[in-house]
């Protein structure tokens, strides 16, 4: 398989197509509408509890790792449901929890 060109020069990783792939399969098997908002919410969450996690939970921190502001970033948590325990009540450890969808 060779690579294809996508914004103007950098090759899209055909590793990422199976990937991709198995994404859309589990959605599809589970039910859930595969829609582009969709894929785009989950590729932004997984980003944002990935560099929180680097972050060791830091979210100034993550903020400068993904190139927005603080604000932002709240911001965009608030929206993809993604929660610090430590604002959950009853929470026992400093974690991130994100919310699933129709829950």
């Amino acid at each position: 398989m060779h690579s294809q060109r996508c914004d103007g020069g950098r090759a899209f990783d055909p590793g990422l197509h199976s990937l991709f792939a198995e994404f859309h399969r589990r959605a599809i098997a589970n039910g859930e509408r595969v829609t582009l908002r969709a894929w785009l919410d989950r590729a932004e969450a997984w980003r944002i509890l990935d560099a929180l996690r680097e972050a060791g939970g830091n979210r100034s921190a993550a903020a400068r790792s993904l190139g927005i502001g603080r604000r932002t970033l709240y911001t965009k948590m608030e929206k993809l449901g993604i929660h610090p325990s430590w604002e959950a009540v009853g929470a026992e450890s400093p974690d991130l929890r994100i919310a699933c969808p129709g829950s």
